[in-house]
């Protein structure tokens, strides 16, 4: 029998991995970004991300649906923006990871064709 705390700890993990499968495509990170200096319309991000209004609607929906986004209504406009800043964070964590890893990968290539010339003069 799980203990109340188990139950609770897998319903977190649970939790945040639909939180990632959400945040799982390359536009919602775009959007996010695009919205850390300040609000912006569905038309404006279209514009900004080059990227049919439909489909950044579409995005946007995911990412309110996340809890990520609020928005303000001004007339027929709706503006977008960003509920808790630290997601901003988080996802430039994550990319300095990336790069971090990237970096590395490419020092052992430039080091692979030196060592394999080392080892065939040996």
């Amino acid at each position: 029998m799980h203990s109340a705390k188990g139950e609770a700890e897998e319903e977190l993990y649970r939790m945040q991995a639909e939180f990632c499968k959400g945040m799982a495509h390359p536009k919602r990170i775009h959007i996010l970004k695009a919205l850390k200096n300040g609000e912006m319309s569905v038309n404006g991000l279209a514009k900004l991300l080059k990227t049919p209004q439909a489909n950044v609607s579409q995005h946007l929906t995911v990412l309110r649906q996340l809890g990520l986004l609020r928005t303000r209504r001004d007339g027929s406009n709706v503006y977008y923006s960003i509920v808790d800043e630290r997601i901003i964070e988080a996802c430039d964590l994550v990319r300095g990871c990336i790069e971090e890893r990237l970096r590395k990968s490419h020092e052992v290539f430039a080091v692979a064709p030196q060592a394999r010339k080392l080892a065939s003069l040996e």
